[in-house]
C-alpha cells in the first residue's frame, strides 16, 4: 500500500527556503567537518542564496540556462545548487576528477552558460572549454580563499576586498557573484509547471556504457525528498562524505538542513581515520556509505577502535552496489545496539524508491539485513517475469510476478521519476508510467525486496541464470581478497557462458593467494553451475564509479584486452 504525495506546486528553492520547521536559525547548518569555522547557519544561508541568484543573473544566467558545477564537496555547494535553479536555470554537477573526454561529454551534452570549478580540475576545464569555444570569462573558480570570503560576506562584513580573480589563472572566482543586490527565486505556483520545468541534470552511472544526463524537474526533486522524509527517534546530525554531485548524496544534502534544522557535516571524501574522527568528534547520528566502505570498516585494524568511534551513529544508509547479508550482519555487529544499518535502493532516474529505514512503529526489528527494504511513500513497484535465477524455464516477458521468493525484473513508477535523457527522444516509461530499472529482485517472506542482480549482467550457464553479485558476495568473505568483480564470458567452444572473476588481493598478500584457491573457495560454497569455469585473474584494482558501482563497461574492455593479449601470446608460442 503506498502513501500518496500531494501534487507539488512549488519550485525547489521556495520549497527549501519557505515554510521551514521551527529551529534555532543561528545554529550552523552546513559545516566543513575539518574546519568548522567554515559554516552557514539558517540566517546566512537564505541570504547567500538570494545574493547568488542576483549575481548569477547579472552574469547572464536565466531561464533554461545550464550551469555546470565541476567541483568536490564544500559548504557552499548547496547554496550554489539552489541559486542556479533560483535563476530559472538548470544545475548540472560533475566529477572534478573526470578526464578530458569525460568532461567534454558533459559540456557537449549540457552546453553550459557558466562553469564553476576548482583549481585541481582547472587544466581539464580549460582544455574542454577551448574545444567548445567557451570563454574563460564564463569559468569561475571556487577555492579556499573565495569560500572563506563568501562566508565572511554572509556575516554582514564588507564585500570581500580580496581579488575576484586568482593571480594563478586570471580567472574570476565566485566572489564575482557577490554584491549588495539580492533576488527572489523564479516562482512556480502550479503543479503542471512544476512537473514540466527542468531544475537539475544528473549523470547516470554509465556502468555498462556512456553516461546519460537524466532531466529532473522541480516536482521530481521535491517528490524525491518527500519520499525519504520521516521522523526518526533520534536527534539528527548528518555526515556526508560521498560526492554531493552524485544524486544519492544530494538527496540528504540540499533540503534537510535548511528545512528542518538538521546540521550537515561535510567531508571532501572518505578517508577512514578522518571519517572515524569526525563521527566521534561531532557525535554524528546519521550517515550514508557505499558497500566498499562497509567492507573496509569490517576489516579495520583494532588500533582504529571502530566500535567506539561509531558509537553515536543510529542510522547508516547503504547504496551504490549490492552488499551481501553476511557483510551487513558483520557491520551491524560493530554498531551501537540502537543503531540500524539499512540498504537503500534507487537510481539516478527515479531517486530512492525502496529503503530499509530505521525501525518504525508497528514493525518489529529492521527486517532482513540482506534486503533493500520496502517501497517508500508515493512510489509503486512490481516485478515482471524473467527466467528465475537457477531456473531454466522462460516465462512471458510481461507477466507480473506474484508470491514470495519469485524473481522478476523490477519496474517502478511515481512522482520522482525523471522526464527524459537530455538530447534523446527515446521513451523512458511505458504507457502506464512504469520505468524498467534493469534490476532483478524478489519479495521475501517479510515483504522486503531483495536484489538478485542486473538483468544484463546475469550469466547464462547451461540454461541456468547466475548472478555475479552472489559469487562476488562469497568471494568477499575470503580474508585475502579485498575487491572482486565477476562477469560472464563465452567459453572457447561456444557451448555456454561461464563466470570469470577478477580479484584484488589484500595488500601484502601478492603471491599468497592462487587462482586455484579462489576457484576452490567458490566450488565449496556454491552450486556446480556457479563455479568459476571462466577463469580467475588477479588485478591491481577494479574499475568503479565514485559511488562504488562496478563499471562493467570498463571491465569488459579490460577483459577484451586480456583476451587479445592471450591470443597473441598463444600465436607466438605456436610459432616457436
Amino acid at each position: 500500500m503506498i502513501s500518496p504525495i500531494a501534487p507539488i506546486s512549488h519550485d525547489v528553492v521556495t520549497f527549501a527556503l519557505d515554510a521551514r520547521a521551527d529551529y534555532d536559525a543561528s545554529e550552523p547548518l552546513f559545516i566543513d567537518a575539518q574546519d568548522p569555522s567554515r559554516s552557514l547557519n539558517g540566517v546566512q544561508f537564505p541570504f547567500l542564496v538570494r545574493t547568488l541568484i542576483a549575481g548569477l543573473k547579472a552574469h547572464g544566467v536565466g531561464k533554461g540556462d545550464c550551469v555546470v558545477v565541476h567541483t568536490g564537496n564544500n559548504v557552499l555547494y548547496t547554496a550554489l545548487f539552489l541559486a542556479i535553479i533560483g535563476t530559472g536555470g538548470i544545475y548540472m554537477g560533475s566529477n572534478p576528477h573526470s578526464s578530458v573526454d569525460e568532461f567534454n561529454r558533459v559540456v557537449h551534452l549540457t552546453k553550459p552558460r557558466l562553469i564553476l570549478t576548482e583549481e585541481e580540475a582547472l587544466s581539464t576545464v580549460l582544455a574542454v572549454s577551448d574545444k567548445n569555444n567557451i570563454s574563460s570569462n564564463n569559468i569561475f573558480l571556487i577555492n579556499d580563499a573565495s569560500i572563506d570570503a563568501t562566508i565572511a560576506f554572509t556575516h554582514g562584513q564588507e564585500q570581500p576586498s580580496i581579488p575576484t580573480k586568482t593571480t594563478q589563472s586570471s580567472l574570476p572566482t565566485i566572489l564575482s557573484f557577490l554584491s549588495d543586490k539580492t533576488a527572489d527565486p523564479a516562482l512556480i505556483v502550479d503543479p503542471e509547471t512544476a512537473k514540466a520545468t527542468p531544475a537539475a541534470l544528473y549523470l547516470t552511472s554509465g556502468t555498462t556504457g556512456l553516461p546519460k544526463a537524466a532531466v529532473l524537474t522541480h516536482a521530481a526533486l521535491i517528490a524525491r525528498h518527500q519520499a525519504i522524509l520521516y521522523t526518526p527517534p533520534y536527534k539528527v546530525s548528518r555526515l556526508i562524505c560521498l560526492p554531493i554531485f552524485h544524486v544519492f548524496s544530494s538527496l540528504w544534502t540540499h533540503l534537510f538542513p535548511i528545512r528542518y534544522g538538521h546540521p550537515l557535516y561535510i567531508l571532501r571524501g572518505f578517508q577512514m581515520p578522518v571519517f572515524l574522527d569526525t563521527v566521534r568528534r561531532y557525535q554524528i547520528s546519521e550517515t550514508y556509505l557505499v558497500p566498499v566502505v562497509v567492507h573496509a570498516l569490517n576489516q579495520a585494524p583494532a588500533s582504529l577502535d571502530v566500535v567506539a568511534s561509531l558509537s553515536s551513529l543510529r542510522y547508516i544508509g547503504l547504496s551504490g552496489a549490492p552488499i551481501d547479508r553476511d557483510s551487513m550482519t558483520a557491520f551491524q555487529d560493530i554498531l551501537h545496539p540502537d543503531a540500524c544499518a539499512g540498504q537503500v535502493w534507487g537510481m539516478t532516474e527515479c531517486g530512492v524508491v525502496i529503503q530499509n529505514r530505521y525501525p518504525e512503529s508497528g514493525r518489529s526489528g529492521q527486517g532482513d539485513l540482506g534486503s533493500i527494504g520496502r517501497v517508500l511513500p508515493g512510489y509503486e513497484a512490481k516485478l515482471v517475469s524473467t527466467a528465475a535465477v537457477g531456473d531454466s524455464e522462460e516465462r512471458p516477458t510481461r507477466e507480473v510476478v506474484e508470491g514470495q521468493n519469485v524473481s522478476g525484473q523490477l519496474h517502478v513508477r511515481g512522482p520522482g521519476l525523471f522526464n527524459e535523457y537530455l538530447g534523446q527522444e527515446e521513451a523512458v516509461v511505458d504507457d502506464q508510467g512504469w520505468f524498467s530499472t534493469g534490476d532483478v529482485a524478489y519479495v521475501n517472506a517479510e515483504g522486503d525486496y531483495v536484489i538478485v542482480g542486473r538483468t544484463k549482467e546475469l550469466i547464462k550457464v547451461r540454461g541456468y541464470q547466475v548472478s555475479p553479485a552472489e559469487i562476488e558476495a562469497v568471494l568477499l568473505k575470503h580474508p585475502l581478497i579485498t575487491d572482486i568483480a565477476v562477469m560472464g564470458i563465452t567459453l572457447a567452444d561456444g557451448s555456454t557462458e561461464a563466470p570469470r572473476a577478477y580479484v584484488v588481493r589484500t595488500g601484502g598478500t601478492k603471491g599468497k593467494l592462487t587462482a586455484e584457491e579462489v576457484f576452490d573457495f567458490v566450488q565449496q560454497r556454491l552450486a556446480s553451475y556457479k563455479v568459476l569455469d571462466g577463469g580467475v585473474y588477479f588485478v591491481e584494482r577494479i574499475p568503479r564509479t565514485v559511488n562504488g558501482k562496478l563499471q562493467r563497461g570498463k571491465l569488459a574492455k579490460l577483459n577484451e584486452q586480456r583476451e587479445m593479449l592471450a591470443g597473441l601470446l598463444g600465436k607466438l608460442k605456436a610459432a616457436n
